[in-house]
């Protein structure tokens, strides 16, 4: 009998987690469609005066102003900030931590999927890979705002944006590499530890697990 009240009790936790979730991602999804508009003016103005994409505190500076075209304040501020995870959260609008990334599209042979390959954090100050992955799968953010392209770039982009917990790598099945260069995490995404780049986490991600993909094309400003 404990044991069944146990399982109702848990039960009812992740109902109200889940739905607590999809509320707030539907609230997310509501500023996102007021926020497309002025985001991609903001992005292909910057292409008036620059040819290379727009990356770093370029993109994060870009994202807080269309913010705050719509009426929303964030907690940016430009200080080059390398703190992990968050770049800004919208004020007074919990669980809002955004991270600003930059992504590259990719058709990937193993998922035989379009993807987007994206770096994470450094881990050398972790020793083991079980030291790795449980600090790289910890709540730093909740949303990215991935602002992909091809290689070579053609001023088009894919505005990507989703909750960061869909990629965290405890997810994954994790094995030394056959040169013991690297860790490799297989399963519904891939991932990549890189021993000769300081640790680094590389993550490649199917676009058909991303909730929100958005075309920016920025080609007229070029005609």
């Amino acid at each position: 009998m404990n044991n069944t009240k146990e399982i109702i009790k848990i039960q009812s936790h992740i109902r109200k987690y889940l739905s607590y979730r999809d509320v707030n991602d539907k609230r997310f999804g509501v500023i996102l469609n007021k926020l497309v508009d002025k985001l991609s003016l903001r992005i292909c103005k910057y292409h008036e005066l620059f040819s290379l994409p727009l990356i770093g505190e370029q993109w994060e500076e870009t994202l807080h102003r269309s913010f705050e075209d719509i009426g929303y304040s964030t907690t940016w501020v430009p200080n080059r900030s390398h703190k992990i995870g968050e770049d800004m959260s919208l004020k007074n609008i919990s669980k809002t931590r955004i991270s600003c990334k930059s992504g590259q599209l990719v058709k990937n042979k193993t998922l035989d999927k379009n993807c987007v390959k994206f770096n994470g954090s450094r881990t050398t100050s972790y020793k083991t890979l079980e030291e790795k992955i449980r600090h790289l799968s910890k709540s730093h953010d909740d949303y990215y705002f991935m602002l992909s392209k091809t290689k070579p770039f053609n001023f088009r982009y894919k505005l990507l944006v989703f909750n960061s917990s869909i990629c965290k790598v405890d997810k994954l099945d994790w094995c030394l590499s056959k040169s013991g260069k690297s860790w490799n995490g297989n399963g519904a995404f891939i991932a990549t530890i890189g021993k000769s780049m300081s640790d680094q986490l590389w993550t490649t991600l199917p676009i058909d697990k991303i909730q929100y993909v958005i075309d920016i094309d920025c080609r007229k400003i070029e005609d």
